[in-house]
């Protein structure tokens, strides 16, 4: 059954799959709350404050993870962290279906990146864990100094990916506005809920079943 799907997509005309990471290849990833928590924030506040300059700037590229809780810390007048919370409560598991996708695409001659917002320690752990092997490139948002859902972060994959055009592109987020951005340079975007629903959208694209 695998050979011959791997066979039936090899058939498809070469696209870039680009892959999140957390929430699409990933559980286990949200650790903001817990952060908050350990260092005495209400979860009003860390509600609030979730997607806040803080961890824009980190994912950036623009602080490192431990630096982003050090301003948290000052900013919140609550004592300085004793160790890296975003390390401490981080425990991504990866979702066996969308393995499966990615590697049944690569199986048929696709190329897939990993496009994810994500900061130093994270990133870190999933190289040591070996979770981005998967993929032929990942393009991580601190390394690029680029963040989704800003049109700039494509444009960088575009640039370094200079056989595809974004007409050649499905992209796979659990972010609407990830989703929204993508869409509105002409890249096939897929709100992700599961791998079932990827592999359909992906056949209504492409005209071939993965």
């Amino acid at each position: 059954m695998f050979y011959r799907d791997a066979l039936i997509s090899s058939l498809m005309k070469p696209f870039l799959f680009i892959f999140d990471m957390g929430g699409v290849m990933t559980t286990g990833f949200l650790v903001w709350e817990k952060i908050c928590r350990a260092m005495g924030i209400s979860d009003a506040v860390a509600a609030e404050k979730k997607h806040g300059g803080l961890i824009d700037a980190a994912c950036r590229g623009d602080i490192s993870g431990m630096e982003s809780l050090e301003l948290l810390a000052r900013r919140e007048n609550c004592a300085a962290p004793k160790e890296n919370y975003w390390l401490t409560f981080f425990t991504p598991t990866l979702i066996t279906e969308t393995l499966a996708l990615v590697r049944d695409l690569r199986a048929g001659g696709q190329r897939v990146v990993c496009g994810t917002n994500t900061l130093d320690v994270h990133y870190r752990y999933h190289v040591e864990h070996n979770e981005y092997a998967c993929f032929d490139k990942v393009y991580a948002s601190h390394l690029m100094r680029q963040i989704k859902p800003d049109i700039t972060f494509w444009h960088y994959i575009k640039t370094a990916e200079k056989s595809y055009d974004f007409s050649n592109m499905l992209f796979f987020d659990d972010n609407k506005s990830n989703v929204a951005a993508a869409e509105s340079l002409g890249i096939h975007a897929h709100l992700f809920t599961k791998a079932d629903d990827a592999r359909i959208y992906i056949e209504s694209i492409t005209g071939e079943r993965v």
